[in-house]
């Protein structure tokens, strides 16, 4: 039966009328698998009012809710835990959602406008944005640095193979370096994969364990294991998922960028498992999804178990520090996806290094949090509309600078 109710509720609110209660009331029918079928009907009518000729089938609309356009994000600020909370509850997604459901429709509508727009004649593409400037996402870009420095950009390679370094492969279709396992008992050879700012790649290592670079990353490693332990180093955010060896322990070095820390280490068998080590952060983190992990930093050892992470604060002596995380937004980025949960100043930080711009603050932004999901493949502008559309937050960008205001 229709809900007459959720009528009078979508059109008050697409007219910009709706009261605060009445808005509460429609996103929780929104969330709701219930009404699916008419709500779809619903965007349907809305898109059509605007003149266009197409028709939103349910399964478009249905997708287009239940996807990268159905970004949630808080319309009011996030209140910090009070003392007698516990600090490792994670809030339920749930409030996310609802608090923030007042974008869906914005997010919505310009998913399906994009899905429908008429084909246009081929042209170079220009960047619109209505906060000035506009970048794109970034992508595959890496470089790789072989023993004797000769370095090569990945993205203009033209063989397959590598053919100064037999074993070697490269998949630019994929963003994949591979190597086979050549070990010959000689003397070890160091290579270096290093991604910039607005890149991302995946490498196979001659063991066979995989590893997936974020953006301003790097991953030194040998082009053949030897010897009883398998060691590589790496900076920025790497994820790896690791072939089990009982007999040969696989090392993850991390350098303290404070320059009198001491590195951090992380010793596995074989296990699923994210590192990030920005120097724009103020700690290393070290999550598990899968297996076990050994934690060393200033002779502090913790043992990771799944849904565990490990936070180590940089600097001389450091303690380390263990919670339960939601893992999977950990690794949103490897699978495509920013998930925000934390202040304008952390958000800001993963978007400067994905579009490689700069980023300055105008007013006191220090309280402002935002929880949400967005596709990594969509312009900066987009990523930045979604945030300025929970309120509070404006945004500018010129000269491949992004200016965050206070708009309270």
């Amino acid at each position: 039966m229709r809900n007459q109710r959720l009528d009078d509720l979508f059109f008050r609110y697409c007219e910009k009328i709706i009261t605060d209660e009445e808005r509460e009331e429609l996103m929780a029918m929104l969330l709701s698998d219930d009404h699916r079928e008419q709500i779809n009907g619903l965007i349907d009518q809305f898109m059509r009012s605007d003149g266009s000729k197409h028709t939103l089938s349910d399964e478009t609309a249905d997708d287009i809710l239940s996807s990268i356009f159905s970004a949630t994000g808080e319309r009011n600020v996030i209140e910090e835990p009070r003392a007698h909370e516990d600090e490792t509850r994670t809030r339920p997604m749930w409030l996310f959602k609802l608090a923030a459901a007042s974008v869906v429709l914005f997010l919505v509508y310009g998913g399906y406008r994009w899905l429908n727009r008429a084909k246009p004649v081929p042209q170079v593409a220009v960047l619109q944005s209505v906060y000035g400037d506009d970048a794109p996402a970034g992508g595959n870009k890496a470089s790789l640095t072989l023993a004797d420095g000769r370095t090569y950009d990945l993205n203009t390679i033209t063989e397959g193979n590598l053919a100064v370094q037999p074993g070697t492969t490269i998949d630019k279709s994929k963003g994949e370096v591979i190597y086979e396992n050549t070990a010959n008992g000689g003397a070890v050879a160091y290579n270096v994969l290093k991604t910039p700012l607005g890149g991302q790649y995946k490498i196979v290592l001659p063991d066979g364990s995989r590893a997936w670079l974020n953006a301003g990353s790097s991953l030194k490693y040998p082009t053949a294991f030897q010897g009883n332990r398998r060691d590589v180093e790496m900076t920025g955010e790497v994820y790896f998922e690791i072939e089990p060896d009982k007999s040969r322990p696989f090392l993850v070095r991390v350098a303290d960028k404070n320059a009198k820390g001491k590195d951090m280490e992380i010793t596995v068998l074989g296990t699923h498992f994210n590192i990030s080590s920005y120097g724009d952060e103020p700690t290393m983190q070290t999550t598990l999804l899968e297996g076990s992990v050994r934690v060393e930093k200033d002779a502090v050892t913790k043992v990771l178990t799944p849904g565990q992470q490990a936070r180590v604060a940089t600097g001389e002596k450091s303690d380390i520090a263990v919670k339960t995380v939601d893992t999977e937004s950990v690794v949103a980025w490897k699978e495509g996806r920013f998930e925000f949960n934390g202040n304008i100043r952390e958000i800001m930080r993963q978007i400067s290094r994905w579009y490689d711009l700069d980023v300055k603050y105008e007013g006191d932004v220090e309280k402002k949090s935002f929880a949400g999901t967005i596709s990594r493949k969509n312009n900066v502008s987009e990523v930045l509309k979604m945030l300025e559309m929970t309120g509070g937050i404006q945004f500018r960008i010129d000269d491949r600078k992004i200016t965050v205001k206070n708009a309270d």
